[in-house]
């Protein structure tokens, strides 16, 4: 492999973990600590105990697979680091960890909130949900700002 397709993959697996990451600290955050909404509070109401552990359940299968993405990206960029003596440029694979991180808010704020409807940002509300993907959209932006430069 050429040192091209190593910076490539290097980026590829920084963008994954940023992606696993971004998921994780939204489950810890949002789903955990502060209890705003859990993945499917959609669809499975967090009104009865049943339901808050039903959804507690979904989310912890949730972190685990995401936890698996972020090891994917782990084991890419580590592959590419610990095979080369190159130096690559931490700020464009930081860039890349957080185009992976406004990736997955992106998608979890367009696809879970609009179109699925599997929860909103904030239990009951439709009224944060603009901002969470405006908030994602400039997330994004910065990484790719960072990353390009």
């Amino acid at each position: 492999m050429n040192r091209t397709d190593r910076g490539k993959v290097l980026l590829l697996g920084s963008g994954t973990l940023g992606f696993g990451f971004g998921a994780l600290l939204d489950v810890v955050v949002f789903h955990l600590t502060l209890q705003w909404h859990h993945l499917l509070s959609g669809r499975i109401p967090t009104t009865t105990l049943g339901g808050l552990q039903a959804n507690v359940y979904y989310d912890g299968l949730f972190s685990l697979a995401m936890l698996g993405v972020a090891l994917v990206g782990a084991g890419l960029m580590w592959r590419v680091l610990n095979r080369s003596s190159e130096p690559y440029s931490a700020m464009r694979t930081f860039g890349s960890l957080l185009v992976g991180a406004g990736l997955f808010n992106v998608f979890d704020g367009t696809v879970d909130h609009y179109v699925l409807g599997l929860h909103d940002v904030v239990h009951g509300t439709q009224a944060f949900n603009p901002h969470w993907v405006g908030a994602s959209l400039l997330l994004l932006g910065v990484g790719i700002l960072i990353s390009t430069r």
